[in-house]
């Protein structure tokens, strides 16, 4: 990002001491921050590439050393129902705990940590950054921020004291051990829900499914983030009608019928180029299938279409009109459609520094319905 004077930084950059592991014998260590559980010899890293063992100890190779960094419209992420409008900052580092054939930021997600071009940028000087390029918000995105949460809990932490939100875009595979020290931190996230059948999941992504359902579970019980979820359809491998209504009706089932779903195309990358674009009729179809079970915010996504307006549930008319990431036009009043009185889900004011957010609400540890296979 040409003029960014914070990212001309010199300063050596130290690996940082790793959370969420433990020592076992032979100098091994065992990584509990995802589902993978990486059990890592000395020398090695994890299946992420940047959790790596020197001396019988765990480091985070990516803390403090960005590999991409943007100034993006927070639709992009896409997030349709927190801060619509608003300038996000965006920055990712190297790596990624899934292994997905599709991914469309794979130069920096299935690089180590010394194959990329980063910078060192530590918490302090990333919420400054935001500040000065005035974004109401930073966003832990492009790679999977989950396996640098030691990165993510410091930022967000200096950007709490400094009224700066702070968003997750992530595939929600992360472990309830560190979910929690994480999302503790976060305002706002958007899921990768990237498929509804553990074939899909175990064969193109190399995970599994129900761990990231719980995510979104604890997401909606056990915490006050504001989530929406992300489907990628790709033809042929998660575009099937029956599949799109199981989504659905899980969602609606687990979640509730106020969590946006965004339904996006498919373009060929990485290992995936034998599949062609994704047909915009496929994306109208999946909305048409999540309204008809009961959704209220469905939208599309890498199309251009009136799929990416906020319409209102209870008469129809578009509050919040939109062209590709560009907020056109904002009709909302105090959350409420200004036509019919509809309250509308969402942050739609900064939730930092003004209103502050209640408490977590405790309640019960519990599991999401598992899918039937």
């Amino acid at each position: 990002m040409a003029g960014l004077t914070v990212l001309d930084s010199l300063i050596p950059h130290t690996p940082k001491e790793a959370r969420w592991w433990e020592p076992e014998p032979g100098g091994k260590v065992h990584c509990y921050l995802c589902p993978r559980h990486c059990h890592i010899g000395e020398g090695q890293t994890g299946f992420c590439f940047i959790r790596a063992n020197r001396g019988g100890t765990l480091y985070n190779l990516g803390y403090a050393q960005p590999a991409a960094i943007q100034i993006d419209p927070v639709e992009k992420k896409p997030l349709n129902h927190f801060l619509p409008g608003t300038k996000i900052f965006s920055m990712g580092t190297a790596g990624c705990n899934m292994g997905c054939f599709f991914c469309q930021n794979w130069d920096i997600s299935k690089s180590k940590s010394d194959q990329v071009n980063s910078t060192h940028l530590d918490p302090e000087q990333v919420v400054a950054a935001a500040k000065k390029y005035g974004c109401p918000s930073i966003a832990c995105t492009y790679n999977e921020p989950t396996i640098w949460g030691e990165y993510v809990v410091d930022i967000a932490k200096v950007a709490r004291r400094e009224g700066i939100n702070m968003v997750m875009v992530t595939n929600g595979y992360v472990t309830r051990e560190a979910f929690f020290d994480i999302y503790d931190y976060i305002d706002a996230a958007n899921v990768d829900l990237k498929a509804f059948t553990e074939n899909f999941y175990g064969r193109i992504t190399l995970t599994h499914l129900q761990p990231v359902l719980e995510t979104l579970a604890w997401l909606k019980r056990e915490t006050n983030v504001w989530f929406e979820i992300t489907n990628l359809m790709i033809p042929t491998l998660n575009d099937d009608p029956e599949e799109t209504k199981k989504l659905c009706e899980w969602i609606l089932d687990n979640l509730g019928d106020d969590v946006p779903l965004h339904f996006t195309a498919f373009h060929p990358d990485f290992k995936l180029t034998d599949k062609p674009r994704t047909p915009p009729e496929t994306l109208h179809r999946a909305r048409r299938i999540a309204w008809e079970v009961g959704l209220r915010y469905v939208y599309e996504g890498n199309v251009f279409s009136d799929g990416a307006h906020t319409y209102c549930p209870g008469c129809g008319k578009i509050l919040i009109r939109r062209s590709w990431h560009s907020v056109l036009e904002n009709r909302l009043e105090n959350s409420h459609c200004p036509w019919c009185g509809e309250f509308i889900h969402g942050m739609w004011k900064n939730p930092r520094g003004q209103t502050p957010l209640k408490p977590r609400p405790q309640q019960p540890a519990s599991s999401p319905a598992p899918i039937q296979h």
